[in-house]
């Protein structure tokens, strides 16, 4: 005769705080008829649903969970708006009817999460510009969450190294709520500029649930003032390349030829009054 198992359990991994959230258990009896499913929150029942009992369900006093009670059927159950202290773990046990009276549970973790209500923060000298040769110092925060989001700076979209960050310690705040924080430290070179262009960002994630990011971008600001340098004033003449006295000498030449041309006019004239 087969045992009784329970072989399947979904409970979510994450909980955004204050949603619903389904909890569902599936099991084999095999020939044998249901007595009871028990659902417990770190070993506390909270929930019961025995078929033929009248009234079948039954809610427990709980002040970490409250079940929707139209909404559940035993093999699922509804919980309502969770709050943090609906974290923990959760067991779903089944037995079966007499004479055998046998039982299977199994049980998974379950973690309220609170996301941030704003994104990532990139603080530090951000109104001007970095150039070659400067050291850019910046911090990232996240706001407040639970847990805490995990950040990550880039430099053009590529991660960067262990050695140009650094990580403060987790500011917890009296709510719970943690706040944490990642430092940027390193010092520009030419190769930093990709096509002449910088780009920092910070992004914060929290498993699944969450991303968002901030994004400090950047021209170089010595290829601008090259540019404006190389650039011809508007109005101004273009020259070509070619020897500079050559404008000079062309000049010259033309005026030894308009006189060469009046000498010969002059000599005809001469020579027609004789």
């Amino acid at each position: 005769m087969a045992s009784v198992r329970v072989t399947s359990l979904e409970v979510p991994v994450h909980a955004v705080r204050y949603s619903n959230q389904t909890l569902t258990c599936q099991y084999d009896l095999g020939n044998r008829k249901l007595y009871s499913i028990k659902w417990y929150h770190n070993m506390e029942e909270f929930f019961r649903y025995m078929p033929e009992e009248s009234p079948s369900m039954e809610m427990f006093n709980n002040s970490n969970v409250k079940v929707i009670m139209e909404a559940s059927t035993g093999e699922k159950v509804v919980l309502q708006e969770v709050d943090l202290s609906a974290s923990g773990e959760y067991t779903c046990e089944v037995h079966s009817e007499f004479p055998d009276f046998i039982g299977a549970d199994a049980s998974a973790p379950m973690t309220v999460v609170v996301l941030p209500e704003e994104k990532p923060n990139i603080e530090g000298d951000v109104a001007g510009h970095y150039a070659v040769g400067d050291t850019v110092n910046l911090n990232c925060t996240a706001a407040p969450s639970i847990p805490e989001a995990s950040l990550v700076w880039f430099i053009n979209d590529k991660q960067a190294s262990q050695e140009c960050v650094h990580k403060y310690e987790l500011e917890k705040l009296s709510d719970g709520l943690a706040v944490s924080k990642l430092g940027l430290n390193f010092r520009l070179n030419q190769s930093h500029f990709i096509n002449g262009e910088l780009k920092l960002k910070c992004t914060a994630t929290i498993a699944t649930l969450y991303h968002s990011s901030d994004e400090h971008s950047q021209q170089d600001p010595t290829a601008q003032v090259k540019e404006v340098r190389e650039r011809p004033e508007e109005g101004s003449l273009v020259t070509s390349t070619a020897d500079p006295g050559a404008s000079s000498t062309s000049v010259s030449n033309g005026l030894i030829k308009r006189l060469l041309a009046l000498h010969a006019i002059f000599l005809i004239f001469v020579h027609l009054l004789r």
